[in-house]
């Protein structure tokens, strides 16, 4: 059972490199977590339990929970998961974002999607209450293997326009990557937020309109698009980052425990 990952300190010194290049992927996570810093935005690891608290209390600027993150409905466990929490000075919330690891060998996207499987630990259940998922977009065919869904991303609305999405963002598909050797990370978004670029400014490089009908209990009825891209354009888009920024030099155990 892999051990509580701490919420103190820098976070780069809290991260295993498992998979990927080192050298690359600690570059960029000593930049990320400084670019944060220097926002407002102190980046650290919690619960599931933190990330439901935190949820509930900002329901005036955020919708519930998707069940993938939901224990109770969704069946996800600390194993398959991980929650960024984002403090300003004043140790308040005021970012979050989660990913959980999908392992479809034999199956798709499309697949859980539309079964449910996805999203609940009951689908019967699930459809029962009028709960449905469509995936009209023919890539969800081709998602398969292991897939991290990225999700429960939240900025107070004085942390907005910031530009956190696209650290942040950054920071949870690669982190996904060197935990879980991802094949794909996916992401599902509001047509409203796609419109506003936020996909855009996250990193993805596949973005497909309006391509979901998701009904979920609690979260409601939506029509999302879906963001995706595969880990080797996700290992691009991190080279090019690093190649134009500025990588301040502190000292992180991130390349010394990298395979340990």
């Amino acid at each position: 059972m892999q051990e509580p990952l701490p919420r103190s300190g820098r976070l780069p010194a809290h991260l295993k490199i498992k998979y990927g290049p080192v050298d690359l992927l600690g570059r960029f996570f000593l930049w990320a977590d400084t670019a944060a810093r220097d926002l407002g935005v102190t980046l650290s690891f919690g619960s599931l339990q933190d990330l439901l608290e935190a949820n509930r209390s900002n329901s005036d600027s955020w919708r519930p929970l998707v069940p993938v993150f939901d224990e109770a409905l969704g069946g996800v466990t600390p194993e398959t998961a991980f929650v960024l929490i984002g403090r300003n000075k004043h140790g308040e919330v005021v970012t979050t974002q989660a990913g959980r690891i999908f392992d479809w060998p034999e199956t798709s996207l499309k697949d859980e999607a539309a079964s449910l499987r996805m999203f609940f630990a009951d689908p019967d259940a699930a459809f029962a209450r009028g709960d449905r998922c469509k995936i009209t977009t023919p890539i969800a065919e081709k998602i398969n293997g292991r897939v991290v869904f990225s999700g429960a991303v939240w900025y107070r609305r004085d942390f907005r326009g910031k530009d956190l999405a696209s650290i942040q963002s950054r920071i949870g598909r690669a982190y996904a990557f060197t935990r879980w050797n991802s094949d794909f990370t996916i992401g599902m978004m509001a047509d409203g937020v796609i419109a506003g670029g936020l996909a855009e400014r996250a990193g993805y490089t596949k973005i497909e309109r309006s391509c979901i009908e998701l009904v979920a209990s609690p979260l409601g009825e939506m029509r999302c698009g879906l963001g995706w891209m595969p880990s080797d354009e996700l290992l691009a888009d991190l080279a090019t980052m690093m190649g134009r920024v500025a990588v301040p030099v502190i000292e992180s155990r991130v390349a010394e425990e990298a395979n340990h």
